[in-house]
C-alpha cells in the first residue's frame, strides 16, 4: 500500500484524560478501519529521558497499533478541508509501506481552529508542519 485516502467522520482534538497533547482522525467513530492518531507530551513532561529516547517528539499511529513510532512524517500539510502526509521512508517500511495519506474532512470554523491549534502543539519545534489556509491561527 502507497496511498490511503479516507474521510474522517470523527476527529478528537483532545485527550479525554488529559494526559496529552492529541489529535485523532477516524473514518469511523466505532469500528474504525482508517485512522491516523498523533500524540505529544506536555512541554512540562518531556525529560531529558525523552530526549535520550527520542521520545522527545510526536507519536504516529495509523490503521492498527502494530507498529506505533516517534516522528516519521516527512510533511504534514493542513488545509481547510483535508490534510495531505507524506512519510518518512524508514516510517513507511514501519507501516506496511505507507508512504501518504490523505484525509478529507468538514468541520465547523471553531472545529477547524481546534484542530489547526492542536496540530500546532503536537508539532512544535518540528519543521514537517505546514498550514495552507490562508488563514492566521485564531481567525476564523
Amino acid at each position: 500500500m502507497n496511498t490511503l485516502s479516507f474521510r474522517a467522520a470523527c476527529i478528537a482534538t483532545k485527550d479525554p484524560e488529559g494526559f496529552c497533547h492529541l489529535v485523532g482522525f477516524a473514518d469511523k467513530k466505532h469500528g474504525t478501519e482508517h485512522y491516523l492518531m498523533l500524540q505529544r507530551s506536555f512541554e512540562e513532561d518531556e525529560d531529558e529521558q525523552d530526549e535520550e529516547l527520542g521520545m522527545d517528539t510526536y507519536h504516529v499511529e495509523c490503521c492498527g497499533q502494530q507498529r506505533p513510532r516517534y516522528g516519521g512524517i516527512e510533511r504534514f500539510v493542513l488545509k481547510r478541508t483535508s490534510a495531505e502526509v507524506t512519510f518518512k521512508r524508514e516510517a513507511a517500511e514501519d507501516i506496511d509501506e505507507l508512504k501518504q495519506m490523505s484525509i478529507a474532512f468538514d468541520l465547523a470554523a471553531g472545529e477547524y481552529e481546534e484542530l489547526k491549534a492542536a496540530l500546532t502543539n503536537i508539532f512544535a519545534g518540528e519543521s514537517c508542519f505546514e498550514i495552507t489556509d490562508g488563514q492566521a491561527i485564531g481567525a476564523a
